[in-house]
């Protein structure tokens, strides 16, 4: 994939918009050894979201080999054509059995699905019910700057889907969850987010370390470490957590007791 990035894009607009031309890419070998250096024990990697079947069976295939092969250090994510529900539900069927922790990051923009409607027009979230497994949807925030990568699908999005998502999903947003954990002050949304985590991936590139305190505030253990990693590394993540001013406790539990709880 690294050495044919072009051709890659050629096929993918998602992926070209992100990767063309730029954007860091890492393999397995190269997350290991950033692992080392950063001091993180494992990490739970999440695949692309693509729009052929084809890409995703490749990838996954990899992930999966990578996590096997990597003495439980990597967790292995893997992706699903969430536009078309049969395909969908084949490439899990595939994987049942196989060490796989979590399905996404899914891309509601690049891949062509609506994730409000998501519960209502695939199997995808009750399946990830029935398998125990996490389900990572791509969330962007709806102000500020723009970027390769950032879409539609917000807090509206978020909260339509939350309010008709299968009791027992286990849901990551990542970044922060765009914004979405301050209507948590609401008792209805509130009463659907027991089982939603927030995670911190590329967190630099979008708010000040105010943000940190907030969210451990707004989902007291519901916050997870994630770096975006190749975008970013673990190192300069981590750096942000231990400058952020959180408790010592509320801190060991963002930097592992959290998604150690969930089962990642």
């Amino acid at each position: 994939m690294i050495a044919d990035r072009e051709s890659v894009a050629e096929r993918e607009p998602w992926f070209a918009a992100l990767y063309r031309g730029r954007g860091r890419m890492a393999d397995a070998d190269a997350l290991l050894a950033e692992m080392d250096r950063a001091g993180v024990e494992r990490s739970l990697c999440l695949g692309f979201g693509w729009r052929s079947g084809a890409m995703h069976r490749k990838c996954n295939e990899y992930l999966v080999e990578s996590a096997a092969g990597s003495g439980g250090r990597i967790r292995a994510g893997i992706t699903v054509p969430a536009a078309d529900p049969d395909a969908t539900m084949a490439e899990l069927e595939y994987w049942r059995g196989a060490p796989v922790a979590a399905v996404g990051e899914l891309y509601a923009a690049g891949q062509g699905f609506d994730l409000a409607d998501l519960h209502r027009a695939s199997p995808l979230p009750q399946a990830c019910v029935d398998r125990d497994l996490i389900l990572c949807v791509h969330v962007t925030e709806p102000a500020g700057h723009t970027y390769p990568g950032k879409d539609s699908t917000g807090p509206r999005q978020i909260a339509s889907f939350v309010a008709g998502m299968p009791d027992g999903l286990r849901l990551q947003l990542p970044h922060w969850g765009a914004g979405f954990g301050i209507f948590e002050s609401m008792p209805e949304v509130r009463a659907r987010t027991g089982s939603v985590r927030y995670d911190c991936a590329a967190s630099h590139l979008l708010y000040d370390d105010s943000i940190y305190g907030l969210m451990a505030q707004i989902a007291p253990g519901r916050i997870l470490f994630g770096s975006d990693y190749p975008l970013t590394s673990q190192r300069r993540m981590l750096r942000r957590v231990h400058r952020a001013g959180l408790a010592p406790e509320t801190q060991a539990e963002f930097l592992g007791r959290n998604a150690a709880g969930w089962g990642i």
